[in-house]
């Protein structure tokens, strides 16, 4: 990927200003998340890449928080019958394009990307309940062990994924015959 440390900087600045503007005030800065997500790809080399990254790891996390809240391992003030937050979702597409930037010196650390991923997806969803964006209806133990095995898969698959897209978008090689 090769991104500067400047880059990385300001996408790991951009994120946490969307984690914050999510988990403290929800859907109610909703318009100013989606804002500093479109921010994200009119600004990025790879507007594609990045689109299609947060946008399938946002239907990725959906679906697993989806399963998490219809399980009963969470609870949310504002949730829509069976569907996760917006707001949430919202934080799945922006953790996607972190991945490819702030992150990707962990592509091809599988071992070490489902490490962090397991401790550091835990800690994201500890910190959204003591700022009450979530509930944890079961025991701390088992919402944590859970979440640290979902995210010590999730970090080194969607690594995975991240590496075919950038794959499958990457300048093929003239020809040198022709």
């Amino acid at each position: 990927m090769g991104h500067s440390t400047l880059t990385k900087i300001i996408n790991f600045i951009w994120f946490q200003t969307i984690w914050f503007l999510a988990i403290l005030f929800e859907d109610a800065y909703l318009l100013i998340i989606l804002a500093l997500l479109a921010l994200h790809i009119l600004f990025s080399k790879h507007k594609l890449e990045d689109t299609l990254l947060g946008l399938g790891i946002g239907i990725y996390g959906s679906l697993v928080d989806g399963v998490l809240l219809q399980s009963g391992l969470f609870a949310f003030s504002n949730q829509f019958a069976w569907f996760i937050p917006y707001w949430l979702v919202t934080l799945w597409i922006a953790f996607g394009m972190m991945l490819r930037t702030s992150l990707d010196y962990l592509q091809g650390r599988y071992v070490l990307s489902a490490i962090l991923g397991a401790i550091s997806g835990p800690l994201s969803y500890i910190a959204g309940e003591r700022l009450n964006a979530v509930t944890f209806p079961q025991s701390s133990l088992l919402t944590v062990t859970v979440l640290s095995v979902i995210w010590a898969m999730t970090v080194p698959l969607w690594l995975w994924i991240n590496a075919k897209i950038t794959l499958a978008f990457a300048p093929k090689e003239q020809d040198s015959q022709g």
